[in-house]
């Protein structure tokens, strides 16, 4: 049994550590896809302003509100989309400075409590594995390995001690 479980144990520290080292490259992934769809809605945003600036003195709350508050429902609509896209923008780029500047518990931490489902979604789908050569990775990896490895043994000690304790019969 304790071949069995030795070779167990060393692939399952293997998986771990190749699955963790992961880590670092797909959050790299997940934050430059971010930072594209926050520039395309900066982007946005940004030809809301210039529109402001032509019309409304620089003033976009104001040319905002206007559109709320107009009688027509699509241009209701288009003044509920921009307040919308502005307060999301705001989020984004709180967002991409948590995720740019933290260390990687941080953004781990970040990409768990505040992730976009689509944006995820899509990050897995287009993700391909590699072997990324950076410290965090191979500390990530590390953890992954000892994690695996750990728990694999946390299971398998009831088991140990059962076999270890049986008395042998001697013929």
């Amino acid at each position: 049994m304790s071949i069995v479980t030795g070779l167990a144990d060393r692939l399952l520290f293997a998986a771990g550590l190749v699955l963790f080292l992961q880590i670092p490259q797909f959050i790299d992934h997940y934050t430059q896809r971010y930072a594209g769809y926050h520039q395309a809605l900066a982007d946005s945003v940004r030809q809301y302003q210039d529109s402001a600036d032509a019309h409304y003195g620089g003033d976009l709350p104001l040319m905002i509100h206007e559109f709320e508050t107009a009688q027509a429902p699509a241009m209701r609509d288009m003044g509920a989309k921009m307040q919308r896209e502005r307060r999301l923008l705001d989020e984004m780029t709180a967002g991409l400075a948590r995720l740019r500047s933290g260390s990687l518990p941080a953004q781990i931490a970040q990409l768990a409590r505040d992730y976009d489902s689509p944006l995820l979604r899509a990050t897995f789908e287009d993700f391909e594995p590699g072997l990324p050569f950076t410290q965090e990775a191979a500390v990530c990896g590390l953890v992954g390995g000892i994690l695996a490895s750990g728990l694999f043994n946390l299971l398998i000690w009831p088991l140990r001690r059962l076999f270890s304790h049986r008395p042998m019969v001697r013929v």
